[in-house]
């Protein structure tokens, strides 16, 4: 979808997502610097060498420094590549819409065609706010995997086993933990968290029309007043927002179901790190300062592995916004194979003069019928009497007791022409 956008400011949405991979890769090397900071600081610690430890010290100052410049450059970033990035797709959707006859026709497009101030207002926010989120925030996880898996990798040939007399050593033992466990994770999230998918797009689409029923009835004040009909738009408001209300419920029970994962994984990695390399500590192959920075790279590569599990009721909310704006612009494509096969009213000059409907049908963009199947003949002269009941699904004429003249309703919805009127004659709207 975003290959075809084509709308000014492309370019630097692509400048300012270049400009902050570069300042992820440098916060990548000082991430690392910090890492072996850790194993040196809590070596002098615990050798109880007090030079070492003021100039460790130091050196942290100098790092953390970096990093935070680094940091607050990067937040600066992604901010700007958020409204940027909505600014672009907002500029294309509004080009697309509002080419012309298209504003009209999109009532015509079926559900994706409903409610396009949404998808231009809310659901781009939505999609350029979760795009620049995520989209940094996977680039810093494949980064961060790179820079620490091959410190891990090296490391984990500290850690060995002492079994029957024999030291045994794993290649890559720290890594295939971090990998066992960032997996799990990720399987039970996905299992436990996926109706979220389904169920944020449920959530949109009741809110828009939520919404959508909220400015009617403000659009037609002066109308529900006259006709008193308050009662009435009570109750269907009150309908769409028990829709609302019952989506956001079970979204809720999904979503603490999924805090059982993934809480429960944030909290054990605490201890995760400690827990597989503490056979090498305390069988004296590590050092303190070398379990700090083996369960510090042990932390650093599994936080990597686990975007996922961080990241999942999020994907699923971003999944759905770029599937509504997706469909939304399929909507505006397919426009004019829907005006194509569209039934027209064709208009010819009648032979005689007179005013004529044969087999006249008119349908609202939803289906429902307003005119069905009406055949008038009216001549030069004659005076007709158009009414309407109220409510009615199809046309209807004034019966013979409402009216002295004009047209009667047929059992068939057609109508049929009476004898001509006295010369004075109303039409009743």
């Amino acid at each position: 979808m975003f290959a075809r956008v084509r709308a000014e400011g492309g370019r630097r949405v692509v400048a300012i997502f270049a400009a902050s991979t570069v300042i992820t890769i440098a916060n990548m090397f000082g991430q690392v610097q910090l890492n072996d900071w850790n194993g040196r600081f809590f070596d002098a610690v615990g050798r109880k060498d007090l030079s070492g430890f003021l100039h460790d010290l130091w050196t942290f100052v100098v790092i953390v420094v970096i990093l935070l410049a680094l940091t607050v450059a990067n937040t600066f970033l992604q901010e700007r590549l958020k409204f940027r990035l909505r600014e672009w797709i907002t500029r294309h959707l509004l080009a697309e819409w509002l080419k012309p006859l298209r504003v009209y026709q999109l009532g015509f497009a079926g559900e994706y065609g409903h409610n396009p101030d949404q998808r231009i207002q809310e659901d781009t926010r939505l999609l350029g706010d979760y795009t620049a989120d995520l989209g940094c925030g996977i680039v810093y996880s494949l980064l961060q995997l790179i820079a620490f898996v091959g410190m891990l990798w090296t490391l984990s040939a500290q850690v060995t086993f002492q079994v029957a007399g024999y030291e045994i050593a794993i290649p890559g033992y720290m890594v295939w933990c971090a990998l066992a466990y960032a997996l799990t994770g990720s399987a039970l999230t996905w299992i436990v968290g996926r109706p979220l998918i389904a169920l944020n797009g449920q959530r949109y689409a009741r809110e828009a029309e939520f919404r959508f029923a909220l400015v009617r009835v403000n659009e037609s004040g002066e109308s529900i007043a006259l006709h008193g009909g308050e009662t009435d738009e009570r109750r269907h408001l009150e309908a769409a927002l028990a829709a609302v209300v019952d989506t956001m419920r079970r979204i809720s029970s999904s979503l603490a179901h999924l805090t059982w994962i993934t809480s429960g994984i944030g909290w054990l990695s605490l201890v995760v790190p400690i827990l597989v390399a503490a056979p090498a500590y305390f069988g004296g192959s590590l050092t303190l300062g070398g379990l700090i920075m083996v369960a510090g790279a042990f932390t650093q590569v599994q936080l990597a592995l686990r975007w996922f599990v961080d990241n999942f009721s999020r994907l699923a909310d971003w999944r759905a916004a770029i599937h509504r704006v997706a469909r939304f612009r399929e909507a505006l494509d397919n426009l004019p194979a829907i005006d194509a096969g569209a039934e027209e009213i064709k208009r010819a000059l009648h032979p005689e003069g007179h005013l004529a409907f044969e087999a006249v049908r008119i349908l609202l963009p939803d289906g429902h019928i307003v005119i069905d199947d009406a055949t008038v003949h009216i001549t030069p002269g004659e005076r007709v009497l158009i009414a309407w009941r109220a409510g009615a699904p199809r046309f209807c004429a004034p019966s013979p007791a409402q009216a002295g003249m004009g047209l009667s309703g047929r059992s068939d919805g057609r109508a049929r022409r009476r004898q001509p009127a006295p010369r004075y004659g109303s039409v009743r709207r």
